[in-house]
Protein backbone atom coordinates (compact mmCIF):
# COMPACT_ATOMS: atom_id res chain seq x y z
CA UNK A 1 0.00 0.00 0.00
CA UNK A 2 1.04 3.15 -0.77
CA UNK A 3 2.31 5.22 1.74
CA UNK A 4 -0.49 8.21 3.13
CA UNK A 5 0.16 11.30 5.01
CA UNK A 6 -1.73 13.27 7.04
CA UNK A 7 -2.24 16.95 6.74
CA UNK A 8 -0.42 17.37 10.10
CA UNK A 9 2.54 14.99 9.04
CA UNK A 10 2.89 17.11 5.56
CA UNK A 11 2.83 20.53 7.34
CA UNK A 12 5.45 19.03 9.68
CA UNK A 13 7.77 17.12 7.58
CA UNK A 14 7.84 19.94 4.78
CA UNK A 15 7.57 23.01 6.53
CA UNK A 16 4.22 24.74 5.57
CA UNK A 17 1.59 25.55 7.96
CA UNK A 18 -1.93 23.48 7.93
CA UNK A 19 -3.70 27.04 7.23
CA UNK A 20 -1.46 27.10 3.94
CA UNK A 21 -2.18 23.49 2.45
CA UNK A 22 -5.73 24.03 3.59
CA UNK A 23 -5.61 27.32 1.12
CA UNK A 24 -3.46 25.15 -1.35
CA UNK A 25 -6.50 22.64 -1.52
CA UNK A 26 -9.30 25.77 -1.53
CA UNK A 27 -7.45 27.21 -4.77
CA UNK A 28 -6.95 23.43 -6.11
CA UNK A 29 -3.32 24.04 -6.22
CA UNK A 30 -2.67 20.82 -4.61
CA UNK A 31 -5.30 18.73 -3.43
CA UNK A 32 -5.12 15.60 -1.36
CA UNK A 33 -4.57 12.90 -3.18
CA UNK A 34 -6.72 10.41 -0.88
CA UNK A 35 -9.94 11.47 0.90
CA UNK A 36 -11.51 8.36 3.51
CA UNK A 37 -15.05 8.37 3.01
CA UNK A 38 -15.82 7.37 6.52
CA UNK A 39 -13.81 10.21 8.60
CA UNK A 40 -13.44 12.69 5.69
CA UNK A 41 -9.94 13.33 6.59
CA UNK A 42 -7.29 13.93 3.65
CA UNK A 43 -4.18 12.32 2.86
CA UNK A 44 -1.06 13.30 0.49
CA UNK A 45 0.85 10.96 -1.17
CA UNK A 46 4.79 10.84 -1.03
CA UNK A 47 4.43 12.37 -4.99
CA UNK A 48 2.36 15.56 -3.34
CA UNK A 49 5.28 15.91 -1.08
CA UNK A 50 7.98 15.99 -3.39
CA UNK A 51 5.94 18.49 -5.72
CA UNK A 52 4.88 20.48 -2.15
CA UNK A 53 8.26 21.03 -1.94
CA UNK A 54 9.23 22.16 -5.15
CA UNK A 55 5.91 24.58 -4.69
CA UNK A 56 7.88 25.90 -1.73
CA UNK A 57 10.93 26.50 -3.59
CA UNK A 58 9.38 28.45 -5.91
CA UNK A 59 7.56 30.94 -3.78
CA UNK A 60 10.72 31.58 -1.88
CA UNK A 61 11.82 32.95 -5.51
CA UNK A 62 8.89 34.95 -5.74
CA UNK A 63 6.83 32.90 -8.23
CA UNK A 64 2.82 34.11 -8.41
CA UNK A 65 0.55 31.07 -7.22
CA UNK A 66 -1.01 31.31 -10.80
CA UNK A 67 2.77 30.61 -12.38
CA UNK A 68 3.00 27.84 -9.95
CA UNK A 69 0.29 26.36 -10.75
CA UNK A 70 1.05 26.33 -14.33
CA UNK A 71 4.70 25.02 -14.01
CA UNK A 72 2.82 22.03 -11.47
CA UNK A 73 0.64 21.66 -14.63
CA UNK A 74 3.09 21.53 -17.33
CA UNK A 75 6.08 20.19 -16.45
CA UNK A 76 7.84 20.54 -19.97
CA UNK A 77 11.08 21.85 -19.59
CA UNK A 78 10.80 24.70 -22.49
CA UNK A 79 7.96 25.83 -19.86
CA UNK A 80 9.86 25.66 -16.80
CA UNK A 81 12.94 27.83 -18.90
CA UNK A 82 10.84 30.38 -19.70
CA UNK A 83 8.93 30.80 -16.85
CA UNK A 84 12.67 30.80 -14.82
CA UNK A 85 13.96 33.30 -17.51
CA UNK A 86 10.94 35.30 -17.23
CA UNK A 87 11.28 35.84 -13.12
CA UNK A 88 14.93 36.25 -13.52
CA UNK A 89 13.79 39.35 -15.39
CA UNK A 90 11.56 40.59 -12.60
CA UNK A 91 14.32 39.96 -9.97
CA UNK A 92 16.78 41.79 -11.96
CA UNK A 93 14.33 44.79 -12.31
CA UNK A 94 13.75 44.64 -8.12
CA UNK A 95 17.08 44.91 -7.60
CA UNK A 96 17.55 48.05 -9.97
CA UNK A 97 14.55 49.53 -7.95
CA UNK A 98 16.34 48.30 -4.43
CA UNK A 99 19.26 50.17 -5.35
CA UNK A 100 18.02 53.06 -6.45
CA UNK A 101 15.78 53.33 -3.51
CA UNK A 102 19.27 52.68 -1.11
CA UNK A 103 20.81 55.32 -3.00
CA UNK A 104 18.15 57.80 -2.00
CA UNK A 105 18.20 56.65 1.53
CA UNK A 106 22.05 56.99 1.64
CA UNK A 107 21.34 60.91 -0.16
CA UNK A 108 18.78 61.59 2.86
CA UNK A 109 20.97 60.22 5.43
CA UNK A 110 23.95 62.48 4.59
CA UNK A 111 22.02 65.36 4.04
CA UNK A 112 20.21 64.72 7.62
CA UNK A 113 24.00 63.97 9.03
CA UNK A 114 25.17 67.57 7.51
CA UNK A 115 22.47 69.14 9.15
CA UNK A 116 23.07 67.30 12.27
CA UNK A 117 26.61 68.71 12.03
CA UNK A 118 26.15 72.22 10.90
CA UNK A 119 23.93 72.80 14.04
CA UNK A 120 26.10 71.37 16.47
CA UNK A 121 29.00 73.63 15.38
CA UNK A 122 26.07 76.42 15.25
CA UNK A 123 25.91 75.50 18.70
CA UNK A 124 29.16 75.16 20.00
CA UNK A 125 30.07 78.90 18.59
CA UNK A 126 27.23 80.31 20.92
CA UNK A 127 24.94 80.63 17.90
CA UNK A 128 27.86 83.06 16.28
CA UNK A 129 26.75 83.14 12.20
CA UNK A 130 30.03 83.95 11.06
CA UNK A 131 31.03 80.85 12.60
CA UNK A 132 29.73 79.10 9.45
CA UNK A 133 30.92 80.89 6.42
CA UNK A 134 33.46 79.48 4.24
CA UNK A 135 34.51 80.08 1.28
CA UNK A 136 34.65 76.81 -1.33
CA UNK A 137 35.28 75.43 -4.61
CA UNK A 138 32.01 74.39 -5.98
CA UNK A 139 32.47 71.53 -8.02
CA UNK A 140 30.67 71.66 -11.60
CA UNK A 141 28.07 68.95 -12.18
CA UNK A 142 24.65 68.46 -14.43
CA UNK A 143 21.77 70.08 -13.22
CA UNK A 144 17.79 69.37 -14.12
CA UNK A 145 15.89 72.43 -13.83
CA UNK A 146 12.91 74.55 -14.11
CA UNK A 147 13.13 77.98 -14.24
CA UNK A 148 10.43 80.80 -14.70
CA UNK A 149 9.42 84.07 -13.63
CA UNK A 150 6.83 83.96 -10.61
CA UNK A 151 5.00 87.06 -10.04
CA UNK A 152 5.29 88.17 -6.77
CA UNK A 153 7.44 86.03 -5.52
CA UNK A 154 7.59 85.66 -1.69
CA UNK A 155 10.74 83.91 -0.86
CA UNK A 156 8.75 82.82 2.29
CA UNK A 157 6.22 80.82 0.63
CA UNK A 158 8.12 77.87 -0.15
CA UNK A 159 7.22 76.71 -3.60
CA UNK A 160 6.88 72.75 -2.41
CA UNK A 161 4.61 72.06 -6.51
CA UNK A 162 8.02 73.54 -8.11
CA UNK A 163 9.70 71.21 -6.02
CA UNK A 164 7.36 68.11 -6.17
CA UNK A 165 7.45 68.39 -10.57
CA UNK A 166 11.41 68.29 -9.97
CA UNK A 167 11.50 65.18 -8.34
CA UNK A 168 8.51 63.60 -10.48
CA UNK A 169 10.71 64.63 -13.94
CA UNK A 170 13.84 62.87 -12.55
CA UNK A 171 11.21 59.62 -11.58
CA UNK A 172 10.11 59.62 -14.79
CA UNK A 173 13.45 60.02 -16.43
CA UNK A 174 15.28 57.28 -14.20
CA UNK A 175 17.34 60.25 -12.88
CA UNK A 176 18.91 59.64 -9.61
CA UNK A 177 19.52 62.52 -7.91
CA UNK A 178 22.80 63.53 -6.51
CA UNK A 179 21.66 66.84 -4.11
CA UNK A 180 18.99 68.40 -2.62
CA UNK A 181 16.98 70.85 -4.35
CA UNK A 182 19.06 74.20 -5.28
CA UNK A 183 16.90 77.33 -5.85
CA UNK A 184 18.85 80.02 -7.95
CA UNK A 185 17.67 83.50 -7.92
CA UNK A 186 18.20 84.77 -11.56
CA UNK A 187 17.89 88.62 -10.50
CA UNK A 188 19.49 91.12 -8.66
CA UNK A 189 20.47 90.62 -5.22
CA UNK A 190 17.79 90.09 -2.19
CA UNK A 191 15.18 91.02 -4.69
CA UNK A 192 13.40 87.74 -3.73
CA UNK A 193 12.50 89.58 -0.29
CA UNK A 194 10.35 92.26 -2.30
CA UNK A 195 7.37 90.58 -3.65
CA UNK A 196 8.66 91.60 -6.85
CA UNK A 197 8.55 89.10 -10.02
CA UNK A 198 11.30 87.05 -9.77
CA UNK A 199 13.33 85.03 -12.67
CA UNK A 200 13.28 81.48 -9.96
CA UNK A 201 15.30 78.23 -11.00
CA UNK A 202 14.41 75.16 -9.39
CA UNK A 203 16.67 72.12 -9.88
CA UNK A 204 18.96 68.98 -8.86
CA UNK A 205 22.41 67.56 -9.67
CA UNK A 206 22.60 64.46 -11.24
CA UNK A 207 25.18 61.91 -12.18
CA UNK A 208 26.93 62.31 -15.05
CA UNK A 209 26.81 59.23 -16.78
CA UNK A 210 23.13 59.69 -17.51
CA UNK A 211 21.72 60.60 -20.68
CA UNK A 212 18.44 61.70 -21.18
CA UNK A 213 16.75 60.38 -24.00
CA UNK A 214 15.72 63.15 -26.42
CA UNK A 215 17.21 66.56 -27.43
CA UNK A 216 14.44 68.54 -25.84
CA UNK A 217 15.05 67.32 -22.52
CA UNK A 218 18.60 67.53 -23.44
CA UNK A 219 17.54 71.68 -23.08
CA UNK A 220 16.04 71.23 -19.69
CA UNK A 221 19.44 70.70 -18.22
CA UNK A 222 22.55 72.93 -17.65
CA UNK A 223 25.99 72.81 -16.14
CA UNK A 224 25.97 74.36 -12.34
CA UNK A 225 28.62 74.94 -10.09
CA UNK A 226 32.26 75.15 -11.39
CA UNK A 227 32.87 78.59 -8.98
CA UNK A 228 34.54 80.14 -5.90
CA UNK A 229 31.67 80.77 -3.65
CA UNK A 230 30.93 82.19 -0.19
CA UNK A 231 28.45 79.93 1.97
CA UNK A 232 26.55 80.01 5.41
CA UNK A 233 23.86 78.26 6.04
CA UNK A 234 20.51 79.16 7.57
CA UNK A 235 19.63 77.29 10.70
CA UNK A 236 15.94 77.69 11.92
CA UNK A 237 12.67 79.21 9.75
CA UNK A 238 12.93 79.70 6.07
CA UNK A 239 11.09 83.27 6.19
CA UNK A 240 13.85 83.97 8.49
CA UNK A 241 16.58 83.03 6.09
CA UNK A 242 16.85 86.97 4.54
CA UNK A 243 19.24 88.23 7.88
CA UNK A 244 21.23 84.88 7.02
CA UNK A 245 21.54 86.35 3.58
CA UNK A 246 22.32 90.11 4.85
CA UNK A 247 25.20 88.34 7.24
CA UNK A 248 27.35 86.91 4.09
CA UNK A 249 26.70 89.75 2.03
CA UNK A 250 28.46 91.59 4.42
CA UNK A 251 31.31 89.42 5.30
CA UNK A 252 31.59 89.59 1.35
CA UNK A 253 32.19 93.54 1.36
CA UNK A 254 33.89 93.71 4.59
CA UNK A 255 36.45 91.29 3.05
CA UNK A 256 37.16 92.59 -0.04
CA UNK A 257 34.90 90.22 -2.49
CA UNK A 258 32.35 90.96 -4.72
CA UNK A 259 29.28 88.87 -5.85
CA UNK A 260 30.27 86.91 -9.36
CA UNK A 261 26.86 85.39 -10.15
CA UNK A 262 23.05 84.79 -8.92
CA UNK A 263 22.98 83.47 -6.03
CA UNK A 264 21.64 79.70 -4.74
CA UNK A 265 19.95 77.72 -1.67
CA UNK A 266 20.29 74.20 -1.39
CA UNK A 267 18.04 72.62 0.74
CA UNK A 268 19.82 70.10 3.51
CA UNK A 269 16.93 69.77 5.82
CA UNK A 270 14.05 70.82 3.90
CA UNK A 271 10.22 71.17 5.15
CA UNK A 272 9.96 67.35 3.07
CA UNK A 273 12.42 66.22 5.20
CA UNK A 274 10.51 67.01 8.62
CA UNK A 275 7.92 69.47 9.52
CA UNK A 276 9.58 71.26 12.76
CA UNK A 277 10.99 74.55 11.26
CA UNK A 278 13.73 74.81 14.33
CA UNK A 279 15.62 71.78 12.33
CA UNK A 280 15.71 72.86 8.53
CA UNK A 281 19.21 74.19 7.31
CA UNK A 282 19.24 75.98 4.53
CA UNK A 283 23.14 76.06 2.72
CA UNK A 284 23.34 80.21 0.74
CA UNK A 285 26.15 80.17 -2.00
CA UNK A 286 26.99 83.14 -3.15
CA UNK A 287 29.70 83.25 -6.28
CA UNK A 288 32.38 85.29 -5.65
CA UNK A 289 35.31 86.96 -6.93
CA UNK A 290 38.36 89.14 -5.41
CA UNK A 291 38.09 92.79 -5.64
CA UNK A 292 41.20 94.28 -7.74
CA UNK A 293 43.13 97.18 -6.19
Amino acid sequence: MEERYSIGEVSINCNIPIKTLRYYDEIELLQPEYRNSESNYRYYSKEQMRTLLIIRRLRSQGFCLKDIKDLIEDTDLPNLQQKMEKRCEEISSEINCLEAKMESCQSILHRIKKGVAVTEEYLASNEAPESLIRIEEIPKGKMIFSRQIMKHYCNADVSLQRWTDIYEQCTALGIHMKSPIIVTYHNNVLEQFLMKDCDVEFGVLFGDEIELPTDALQAQTRDWGGMQAATTFHIGKYSEIMKSHVQLLRWINKNGYELDGPVSEKFIISPLDVNNESDHVTKIIMPIKKIES
